[in-house]
């Protein structure tokens, strides 16, 4: 009977090593998926910025683009021609001073119904020798009642 209850031994021994195998193949798993699920969610955050430091990049390019038109322009009429040559570019009054809007697309090409909004707030100062005009330039992101970027600038017309 000793004989029997070493074999006996034994056998247990060896599934009890099974079972500890299965265990930590099961921890192993369990540990690899919950890293899957982290680098997943991480790559999709990184896209997430991504995608708004382009939006943000394009809409600092549109300011700055719109910036230098108007230092290139020698008077109003020649900047509203400079802004609106492709037909996209519309004037609003407000408190009496004159905004130009234009609209583009995700290229920054011009689009009648663009993503991109570029309001360009044209105010004539009083009381300065020649012809000095201060001009706020703020883009719009999809119909965003937050301006993306804004961008003052200030310029003597010829």
């Amino acid at each position: 009977m000793p004989e029997a209850g070493r074999e006996m031994g034994a056998e247990m021994k060896k599934k009890q090593h099974i079972t500890a195998f299965y265990m930590e193949m099961l921890v192993l798993i369990t540990v690899f998926i919950v890293v899957i699920l982290i680098l997943t969610k991480v790559f999709a955050l990184s896209r997430q910025q991504s995608a708004k430091a382009r939006i943000l990049t394009n809409a600092v390019c549109l300011a700055e683009n719109t910036a230098e038109t108007a230092a290139a322009s020698p008077n109003e009429e020649a900047f509203l021609m400079l802004f609106g040559r492709e037909g996209n570019a519309c004037m609003v009054e407000e408190d009496g001073h004159r905004i130009y809007q234009a609209r583009y697309d995700d290229k920054m090409a011009p689009a009648a119904e663009g993503n991109f909004l570029v309001n360009v707030e044209w105010i004539p100062e009083d009381g300065t020798e020649g012809d000095f005009v201060t001009s706020r330039i703020t883009v719009y992101w999809n119909g965003s009642a937050e301006p993306i970027y804004t961008l003052e600038t200030g310029m003597y017309l010829r």
